[in-house]
């Protein structure tokens, strides 16, 4: 038996799992979310795909950010890593999240020329912002590539977007939970992929956590600038 729509909560309700407790997280899982992407909402996912598709023809590492490649003048490097990528694999884990979250976030940017503008400035500042922290914390670290950073700013967005299409304070336990949430993951995905480098070949790290927070926080704190002050009719 499926639930009318009108009695659906809004799509940035809180979420409750079945014991009723509190869920955070972008509803990314939500069907409501999955189908706003093949509408005006979910367009900038497609081009980003385009390009990602692009950054796979060409040399990852010619790419690829880190202090070695800007301290030889490689600066364009802050801006191509967000759409190098490792390969197929790497490149579809990333698409995953992007495909969902797009359409969440450009449901309160607006799919107009202005609305795509303030996308772009949201997942383009994600992405620096992540590498910047990143450069930061590793300045003679690996070369860094992918767009996690930028779609972790992704997530951060979507994370300040309440129900009524407001933006939840900083101090709200909506966003606490969101934190939580993103230290969570990035706790135990580096935990395991360090557990697999070492049995592998005594390798270590593979996953840039500092892109992630950085581009985290970008998103969370500028979304609420980047928004329009009357959130758009609603959608879902």
């Amino acid at each position: 038996m499926t639930t009318p729509a009108a009695d659906r909560p809004p799509l940035f309700a809180p979420r409750r799992d079945a014991r009723g407790r509190r869920r955070a997280g972008p509803p990314i899982w939500d069907r409501r979310a999955w189908k706003l992407l093949f509408s005006p909402f979910g367009v900038p996912a497609f081009v980003l795909l385009a390009l990602f598709a692009v950054g796979l023809s060409v040399q990852t590492l010619a790419w690829a950010v880190s202090g070695q490649a800007l301290a030889e003048g490689r600066w364009y490097t802050l801006v191509t890593h967000m759409v190098a990528h490792l390969g197929v694999v790497h490149m579809l884990l990333n698409a995953s999240v992007l495909l969902p979250l797009t359409p969440l976030a450009m449901v309160r940017l607006g799919a107009t020329p202005m609305g795509w503008l303030r996308f772009i400035g949201l997942f383009v500042g994600s992405g620096l912002a992540g590498a910047a922290l990143y450069l930061a914390l590793n300045p003679a670290g690996l070369p860094m590539v992918g767009a996690s950073g930028a779609i972790f700013g992704l997530w951060g967005a979507v994370g300040r977007i309440r129900a009524d299409g407001s933006m939840a304070p900083l101090r709200s336990r909506r966003v606490r939970d969101e934190v939580l949430q993103v230290l969570l993951l990035n706790l135990v995905v580096y935990g395991l992929v360090f557990i697999l480098t070492q049995i592998e070949d005594g390798g270590f790290g593979g996953i840039a956590w500092e892109a992630h927070i950085g581009g985290f926080l970008f998103g969370l704190l500028v979304m609420p600038w980047l928004a329009p002050r009357t959130p758009p009719p609603a959608t879902c």
